[in-house]
């Protein structure tokens, strides 16, 4: 019998996993954007002239240079060319080295080269004077695009205010700065302006605007390498010019740069090569219907063919004709046309030596065209992405990159922007992948739970309403129902008996919750994304009933619904699930802030306009609010007014910082549940906390000195007030207020070393400053802000803390029973990194210059340093590069130990954050089938035993 116990102490020491792992990559998602490319500044450039394969670079309107792998659409690297990224950025141009392994960016008043392979800084150059860039050219490279030159870059730069002048210089490809410059002191600032390069000259040109001058253009031809004025001349244009990319010239580095121009209705076009006097004009075939547009399609390429493309659209139909120059005579002769269809069209030129081909995009197709002839080299069906939430839609407008194997074979790889501002890179017809570019507009965010919609959900709710009888009848029959998943859920359960819990998003989703985050861009589009996994669910523009320059002022989810506000006072309702349009209704009273409070029947919405006056939005849904809440605004002085909203609107106060401005009013999360109303000493005493859910912290400026003001939003009396001298308003202010403590963080600078130095202050608010006493409000049942006991002010705790680097948009993490604890959740500009730093590391009450008494240590409070040193653990974007975060939002899960953790701004990224660790769940490496070999072992462990134990007992019975 001896074997059994040997058997069974061998089976119960089955080694365990550990059950807390790093997930990083697993739990959280990240969405590296770079904003939508702008197409003058988009395509495809081999890294290096060794390398065989061609990346896709694109300078954004968000100023965001990138390099994409167009196998799988990953970024290889990115620069920000501004210190974060901006909106609109129009100024900025993208061109490429000939073989050099270079790009340069030109961005407001700076010029950069930058390694076309690691995305590394060559060198920068910067304009002088007041000026922006407003357009940029490569100096085309003499002879062969291997050798190694140098590539120099030619910038074309417009002063900022009247009295300036237009400079057009040539810079140095080795950082060397200008070579030469010509200065335009003649031309005004309402005129458009642009420059275009050939092998031996540069061409400026300029068109003005008044009445006076009847829109006449100017060109000038300079020595591309000297600089020398050779020509001026004025060629008889149209006013309107004919480009893809909003620029006066067309195919500017080539053997061949020319003006097109037109004139509404578009019947005739306009054509001059650049350094040839001679105007040609062709009369377009409208096909029976007014067009409504023009653009001119060509190869960039110094020896690729002088021929162009011209992309004719009207309102139901688009084609395309093709045409060829005699670069001797200055002539234009039509080659061949490409048929109309009604789907709408993206052209692109591309160039494989001499050889120019254009590409023509549709929804359904890609086909590709040489420029000599009208015939098809390929012509291939759209396919959507397997797994893509979209089927293919309209093209914006595309790149192209086409390949010929073995003179007959055509390849192509189509870069394709889609309205609603994703790109798609489709090769030969199928989709390889698609980058939702319009999250990078994100402003507002919403989270929406499924567990309001479930079946589930809606008949629980329908059987409150009905009679007992037909609520049981219902109840049995959805059990019935039921009961035909049971063996697929046995299944289920017998594999998750004998196998590593799965880690897939629908198991995360059962631990975690069902919900999802609806996003506001500035795009006005609207888009929902998995809170679990980061995937696109859905994306609606908003209806076109509202204003072109109306801005989304506030989201609002209930019951399945998405409510939308906007700046011109009109909401929309989409459906939270699909997205689809429910109803949308234009108001009447704009509003610079909207606010949703508490009222009857539904909630009420309360308009503020541009003098910060609110008032009842009786334009929309009509309800009446609830007595008792307190709004804060800010009015045209700057000044912060209190108001009690209920049947009427009344302001009870008014704030004005002296001396300085309010730069930001910070409040409670709106779900932010205490746990305790007091901190349990080491000696069991009880310090009770402060707790007032009408606080408020204000951060206001005045000659580099910081003020912070912690204030009762219903009587503005200030709690407690902290100043710092020696802030710089440059560098992030941001502040945080939860449940009795409030923490703010700022940049300062030392005014006899100049150093600078970053600040993390915390400050804790408690009744009293003994323990188990209350003070003031000890004997108090019920409190008022308005009795006399209300300017009892709290005994504040505060604690200074020193950071390596600047720290913004604090946040603090949130659970559903508020039992686990806090971490303060923020962003480092300067890593690029959103962080987590546990509450009790800033804990205010740390010993200073001291050990730890052995009750504080009980307590859990170690020895103050002023340096805060942030663990690489405290990382929640690990390594990844995460930038322009602007706002962070973290909701409870069904876990009370976990909180979802969501960023975004430019990039958007997503995780769950446990402060106290995962105690209410078990890792996903627990083995189910060792705890039930364990429980086995030790029953055949105590069967193997029980005929030992029996003997021993009777043989001591004997004794």
């Amino acid at each position: 019998m001896r074997w059994h116990g040997i058997f069974s102490v061998a089976l119960s020491v089955i080694p365990v996993q550990s059950l807390f792992v790093d997930e990083a990559y697993n739990i959280d998602f990240h969405h590296a954007l770079l904003g939508i490319p702008q197409p003058h500044s988009t395509f495809f450039h081999k890294p290096d002239a060794s390398s065989n394969a061609a990346l896709l670079y694109s300078l954004s309107d968000k100023a965001v240079l990138g390099a994409l792998n167009p196998r799988d659409g990953s970024l290889v690297w990115r620069q920000s060319l501004a210190s974060q990224p901006t909106v609109n950025a129009t100024t900025s141009f993208l061109v490429a080295g000939e073989g050099d392994g270079k790009v340069t960016t030109a961005v407001g008043k700076e010029v950069a080269t930058w390694d076309a392979s690691d995305g590394k800084l060559v060198w920068k150059y910067t304009a002088r004077g007041e000026v922006k860039a407003v357009d940029l050219q490569a100096v085309p490279v003499l002879g062969s695009s291997t050798d190694g030159a140098v590539q120099d870059v030619i910038l074309l730069t417009q002063p900022l205010q009247e009295g300036g002048s237009y400079v057009v210089s040539r810079i140095g490809g080795d950082g060397s700065g200008e070579r030469w410059r010509h200065e335009d002191v003649d031309t005004k600032l309402d005129a458009q302006v642009g420059i275009a390069t050939s092998l031996k000259h540069l061409f400026y040109i300029t068109k003005s605007a008044g009445l006076l001058s009847g829109q006449r253009t100017k060109v000038v031809v300079f020595d591309i390498i000297t600089g020398k004025q050779l020509k001026e001349y004025s060629p008889a244009l149209d006013s309107e010019t004919v480009a893809v990319d909003g620029r006066l010239a067309s195919a500017s580095g080539s053997e061949a740069p020319l003006l097109i121009t037109s004139e509404t209705p578009y019947k005739t076009i306009k054509f001059n090569l650049l350094g040839n006097n001679k105007v040609s004009t062709i009369t377009l075939d409208d096909k029976g219907e007014d067009i409504v547009s023009v653009s001119a399609h060509s190869a960039l390429g110094t020896t690729a063919e002088s021929h162009f493309l011209l992309h004719v659209r009207t309102a139901t139909k688009n084609w395309a004709e093709v045409y060829h120059i005699n670069t001797a005579t200055g002539d234009f002769k039509r080659a061949y046309s490409l048929p109309a269809i009604k789907d709408a069209s993206a052209f692109a030129a591309s160039n494989n030596g001499k050889n120019v081909f254009f590409s023509r995009a549709t929804s359904t197709e890609v086909s590709v065209y040489s420029s000599q002839s009208h015939g098809h080299l390929g012509r291939w069906p759209r396919n959507v992405l397997a797994g893509s939430r979209t089927s293919s839609t309209d093209p914006i407008y595309a790149i192209a990159e086409v390949a010929i194997r073995d003179n007959t074979n055509t390849a192509v790889r189509t870069a394709i922007i889609s309205p609603e501002g994703s790109l798609y890179l489709v090769r030969n017809g199928d989709t390889q992948w698609v980058r939702a570019e319009m999250l990078a507009y994100a402003e507002l965010a919403a989270w929406f739970d499924y567990a309001q919609v479930t079946p589930l959900a809606q008949e629980l709710s329908a059987e409150v309403s009905v009679d007992p009888a037909t609520a049981y009848i219902n109840r049995v029959y959805r059990h019935a129902k039921e009961l035909m998943h049971l063996p697929n859920y046995l299944v289920k359960l017998a594999q998750g008996a004998f196998g590593p819990a799965e880690d897939k998003p629908s198991v995360r989703e059962d631990l975690l919750g069902s919900r999802s985050l609806i996003l506001a861009t500035s795009r006005k589009q609207i888009v929902s994304l998995s809170g679990i996994s980061g995937a696109i669910q859905w994306d609606a523009d908003l209806p076109s009933a509202i204003s072109d320059g109306a801005a989304v002022r506030s989201l609002a989810i209930s019951e399945g619904r998405v409510t939308i506000y906007t700046s011109d006072g009109s909401v929309s309702v989409l459906n939270a699930t699909t997205g689809g349009v429910i109803e949308t209704k234009t108001g009447t009273i704009p509003a610079a802030r909207i606010i949703e409070l508490p009222g009857t029947p539904a909630s009420t919405l309360l308009k503020v306009n541009e003098e910060g006056i609110p008032q009842v939005a009786v334009d929309l849904a009509p309800s009446v609010p609830l007595e008792g809440n307190v709004v804060m605004t800010q009015d045209q002085t700057g000044n912060l007014v209190g108001w009690t909203v209920g049947t009427t609107v009344r302001k009870t106060w008014t704030f004005t910082p002296t001396p300085g401005k309010i730069v930001a009013v910070t409040t409670r999360p709106e779900q932010d549940p205490i746990a305790s109303i007091g901190k349990v000493l080491g000696d069991r005493s009880v310090l009770y906390k402060y707790f007032t859910p009408n606080m408020a912290v204000l951060t206001t400026m005045s000659n580099e000195i910081l003020t912070m003001y912690l204030i009762d939003a219903v009587t503005g009396a200030v709690l407690h007030t902290s100043s710092h001298a020696g802030v710089l308003d440059s560098f992030p202010i941001s502040a945080v207020l939860s449940e009795n403590w409030y923490a703010y963080t700022f940049t300062s600078s030392n005014p006899e070393t100049n150093a600078l130095s970053t600040q993390l202050i915390i400050s804790e608010l408690y009744e009293s400053d003994v323990p188990n006493d209350r003070g003031q409000l000890s004997a108090q049942t019920n409190y008022s802000s308005f009795g006399p006991d209300g300017n009892v002010k709290p005994h504040v705790v505060s604690a200074a803390f020193t950071l390596a680097e600047p720290m913004s948009h604090l946040t603090v993490t949130q659970t559903a029973q508020g039992i686990t604890s806090r971490s303060l959740l923020a962003y480092l500009p300067g890593s690029h990194a959103m962080i987590a730093i546990p509450r009790h590391v800033l804990d205010a009450r740390r010993p200073i210059d001291r050990d730890p008494t052995s009750s504080e240590a009980e307590e859990g409070l170690f020895r103050y340093t002023p340096e805060l040193s942030l663990d690489p653990k405290t990382f929640l974007s690990h390594a990844r590069d995460v930038v322009g975060i602007s706002h962070i939002s973290a909701v409870p899960t069904l876990l009370e130990s976990t909180s979802t953790v969501f960023g975004f701004g430019h990039d958007i990224f997503g995780t769950q954050v446990a402060p106290s660790q995962t105690f209410d769940v078990l890792g996903k490496n627990f083995s189910k089938f060792q705890l039930l070999a364990t429980v086995v072992a030790l029953y055949l462990g105590v069967l193997a035993l029980r005929p030992l134990v029996r003997r021993n007992v009777v043989k001591r019975g004997w004794l």
